[in-house]
């Protein structure tokens, strides 16, 4: 089964920028879309078809702000995939961060994680999303699932995550606090498999920055991460990062599991 996600900077946008060109190449079992920043129905009835051909579409805006963040799972039809938005928390389900979809004793949790904003105005809010996600994991392990995470997280975990870790210190995205939460998913049984598999690999970035040329130059962050159960590692055949895929400052990542 083969697992994609993708922040599409506006889902408008990216139909612009030929997404559904990408989608009908990739064709992936399971989609996760994050800052979708529209309505359904905002989509154009071609689009809407198009999304709809093979795949069922849990599209979950945020209704605290027209036209802000927003998630969106599509999984193949036929797999018996059930979804639910949100995690039951307001704070967050208001802003359409995470959908929570089912199969079995597979879960898959996938969203646009907090950012901690310019002058880490939001960091309070995005910690408490951080230590609500951990333990909403941990319930799920206690109940025998096997459990995917993903998502634009909006932190690069250790310094070979990021291009330049000794400017961006204290910077949204890479501080102390930050950090530190992410190892919170590791203590909660989760397993980053990337960079398990490739240790010591440097500029394997998903992010961007628009200023600078710094796409061309791979001056970069990792922030958007699968995360499986520890249950799971041994059944994940690959998991890669696809930069060469534009349309967005973000690109797309995939996770193929044998299930």
């Amino acid at each position: 089964m083969k697992f994609v996600s993708w922040n599409i900077n506006g889902a408008r946008a990216a139909m612009k920028a030929g997404f559904l060109d990408w989608f009908d190449a990739t064709d992936p079992d399971v989609l996760s879309l994050q800052e979708v920043r529209a309505e359904w129905r905002d989509l154009d009835e071609v689009t809407r078809d198009a999304l709809t051909r093979r795949h069922e579409v849990c599209w979950f805006p945020a209704t605290s702000k027209k036209g802000y963040a927003g998630s969106a799972t599509l999984t193949r039809k036929g797999l018996g995939w059930k979804h639910e938005k949100g995690l039951g928390i307001a704070a967050y389900d208001v802003e359409g961060r995470m959908i929570v979809s089912q199969r079995g004793d597979l879960t898959f949790i996938a969203g646009y994680f907090p950012n901690a904003s310019s002058e880490l105005s939001r960091l309070d809010y995005k910690r408490a999303f951080s230590r609500d996600l951990a333990a909403f994991v941990k319930a799920r392990h206690a109940r025998g699932e096997k459990v995917i995470v993903v998502g634009d997280m909006n932190v690069a975990p250790e310094e070979i995550d990021l291009a330049n870790p000794k400017t961006n210190r204290k910077n949204p995205g890479f501080t102390d606090e930050e950090r530190e939460d992410f190892r919170g998913y590791l203590k909660a049984g989760l397993r980053d498999v990337l960079r398990e598999r490739n240790p010591t690999t440097p500029g394997l970035y998903s992010w961007w920055s628009a200023r600078g040329g710094a796409r061309a130059k791979n001056v970069g962050w990792r922030i958007d991460i699968f995360l499986v159960s520890d249950a799971l590692v041994g059944s994940v055949r690959d998991v890669q990062i696809h930069p060469e895929v534009k349309g967005s400052d973000h690109c797309p990542i995939s996770l193929s599991l044998d299930v």
